[in-house]
């Protein structure tokens, strides 16, 4: 073959496996992908499928043969080559006379086969979900490109494969869920952030004499009297600012119901606050005491189902596996490889913004612990107060507004992982009782004289220097030693080299796949001025930036063109006076850099008059997340009082 010739073969190739793999989405994804897969291989039939062991059975998610799909394709594996591809979980090849090794297989003489050529499609436990196989009527020359090309093919298949049994999963639990409120005899109302009534269970519609199939918004005037809505639109604002300590209260004085014939009655109430899509919302529930305690046990165990999955779900709609290459990240994962399969603690350290969360949720998965569950606890998010209860649980009756017996973020992860972030903020008494869990394994909640036993394994991470925090009395130093079993320090992104730039690629990548479209490659000015810049709010901030060179590009024949001018503070380092000769290099001290940052800091908060974020804050200035800035200037000690105090004196 000539160079022309080979050239556009593989600009063939390339284009099929760009259609296969990139062009489409939803159910006609499996269509596309093998239609291209029999054309970049030139083979006559390819077939993507699921596995359901409890029948032995390959179910086609499409199928492709002789330039048209075959619907509804099943097969029994016993005597067909695709057998040893999920049994043996290999790729498996027959390049000719394929009939004669399997003469028990009942569709090849039918479709002519000679060759055959599959590949298991497995999830990231190594669980096999189905197979990838192409079939043809002639001998099929196997080489590395092609073996690459169906390689890939494969692996997009297996990744979309997971998702869609994952979005399952998370279908059923929800429409489990739905099926549990209708059905509960407690009355639960939905309602939006404005106190609109979004939906009624069947128990609610009957107490209040409406008809349950009425699920259009309303307005809560419609369910309560004028005095009850009152209390309840001060309630939500106690919830929203956070006053009552929680995201849920009893009502304990009640409230008055109005049925639709305009009777009254009296009703005991919870009402609780949750978000989704950035939105809050509100969970009201009336019932019997008596009938409350076993509602909301099944209900709070569905919710936390739901959460999970979708907790994961938002994890793969992210980054598959943490992205670079650079050796300070090899050596992070040759970590994370040794040490999850263990059953030590870990204690993961780094700046904001470095990914701990992720490294937590890659051990766990990588643990004889991923098939439980994972659970998050913010230790600075908990108010000081309710960290106890949030972590051991309570009793009814525990103390004021303890209205509920609840288990607390240890039952829950009982035989899964614990994962203890921003554990710096942890306040003294707490670390105390958190060593006796560790040691020995269990606890008594708040208000009980029960023990509680429990088996859980403990990760947590900090941005914090515990060693100076236990130097000055901040810190336990039992406890230090107790979390720092296995010791993991997530990089920060300018030690991190041209994972920058791999990073902002993937990143690019990915909000071009939410908005539609492409992106061009990074320009070399670019890639420079990625690499020149500090990167203090690291992979957080890089994702920020990203985000804002995408608003501010410019849309070309090759896709859209970051303007990173726009989105990146001036990266270029101020050039030091040279030294004169024999001149001892000025090396500033971390005090000193520290008291940079801070006159930098407390000059942009001036400038933007102590607004943090949005147009004009002094996070827009400094080109840092305001998380980020927060976590500084709590860092820093910057106060508005502090910095008036300072200024005065």
């Amino acid at each position: 073959m000539n160079t022309q010739a080979a050239k556009h073969v593989d600009q063939r190739v390339l284009h099929e496996i760009f259609k296969g793999v990139a062009a489409e989405t939803g159910e006609a994804f499996f269509d596309a992908l093998v239609r291209h897969l029999a054309g970049a291989l030139d083979v006559q039939a390819a077939w993507v499928t699921e596995w359901l062991p409890d029948e032995s059975l390959l179910r086609a998610l499409s199928f492709w043969s002789l330039g048209r799909h075959v619907p509804g394709y099943e097969y029994r594996i016993q005597g067909t080559p695709c057998e040893a591809v999920i049994f043996e979980q290999r790729l498996v090849v027959v390049p000719n006379h394929v009939i004669d090794l399997y003469p028990a297989d009942p569709d090849l003489a039918p479709m002519g086969a000679v060759s055959y050529m599959g590949l298991p499609l497995r999830d990231a436990d190594g669980q096999v979900l189905g197979n990838l196989a192409v079939l043809d009527g002639r001998p099929l020359e196997i080489d590395a490109t092609r073996q690459a090309v169906f390689s890939i093919f494969g692996a997009r298949a297996a990744a979309e494969l997971g998702r869609l049994r994952r979005d399952r999963a998370l279908r059923e639990s929800e429409q489990q869920l739905s099926r549990l409120i209708d059905s509960a005899m407690d009355s639960i109302i939905e309602l939006d952030a404005t106190l609109r009534v979004i939906r009624l269970n069947r128990a609610a519609a009957g107490c209040f004499g409406c008809s349950s199939e009425a699920q259009t918004p309303q307005p809560i005037e419609r369910l309560f009297a004028t005095e009850s809505c009152a209390r309840l639109r001060q309630l939500t604002q106690c919830l929203r600012s956070g006053e009552v300590g929680g995201d849920s209260l009893w009502i304990t004085e009640g409230l008055q119901g109005l049925k639709v014939d305009g009777k009254r009655f009296s009703a005991e109430a919870t009402l609780s606050r949750f978000e989704s899509g950035g939105k809050d919302f509100f969970t009201l529930i009336l019932r019997n005491v008596e009938e409350r305690l076993a509602a909301e046990a099944r209900l709070q165990a569905l919710t936390d189902e739901t959460s999970a999955l979708r907790a994961e779900l938002d994890a793969l709609r992210g980054f598959d596996e943490i992205i670079g290459n650079s050796p300070g990240l090899r050596r992070l994962l040759q970590d994370i490889e040794r040490v999850a399969p263990s059953e030590v603690t870990v204690l993961i350290t780094g700046e904001t913004g470095t990914g701990k969360e992720l490294i937590a949720r890659a051990i766990h998965r990588r643990s004889r612990r991923r098939d439980c569950t994972l659970i998050k606890v913010n230790c600075a998010a908990i108010p000081a107060g309710l960290q106890e209860s949030e972590f051991f649980g309570h009793e009814k009756g525990a103390f004021t507004g303890a209205t509920r017996r609840r288990e607390g973020r240890f039952q829950l992860a009982d035989g899964g992982t614990l994962f203890l972030d921003e554990l710096g903020e942890m306040p003294l008494d707490l670390q105390a009782k958190l060593l006796r869990v560790l040691q020995e394994g269990e606890f008594e909640p708040v208000g009980s004289g029960r023990t509680v036993r429990i088996d859980v394994r403990v990760i947590a991470a900090t941005n914090r220097d515990l060693i100076q925090m236990v130097k000055d009395g901040r810190f336990r130093e039992d406890l230090l030693y107790r979390l720092n079993v296995f010791p993991i320090h997530a990089p920060p992104l300018r030690e991190r080299g041209d994972d920058v730039v791999v990073l902002a690629e993937a990143i690019a990548a990915r909000v071009a796949r939410q908005d539609g479209t492409t992106h061009a490659p990074l320009s070399a000015a670019g890639r420079e001025r990625l690499m020149a810049y500090a990167w203090p709010g690291n992979v957080r901030e890089l994702e920020n930036l990203i985000e804002r060179a995408w608003i501010h590009g410019t849309d070309t024949a090759g896709g859209r063109v970051l303007n990173l001018a726009r989105a990146l503070p001036d990266a270029t380092p101020e050039t030091p006076p040279p030294s004169s000769p024999g001149e001892p290099v000025r090396v500033l001290t971390v005090a000193e850099l520290h008291a940079l940052e801070r006159a930098n800091l407390l000059r942009a908060l001036a400038a933007s008059n102590w607004k943090l974020s949005g147009h004009g804050g002094a996070a827009e200035l400094l080109g840092l997340h305001p998380n980020t800035l927060a976590s500084r200037m709590k860092s820093l000690g910057i106060t508005r009082l502090a910095s008036v105090t300072a200024t005065n004196g």
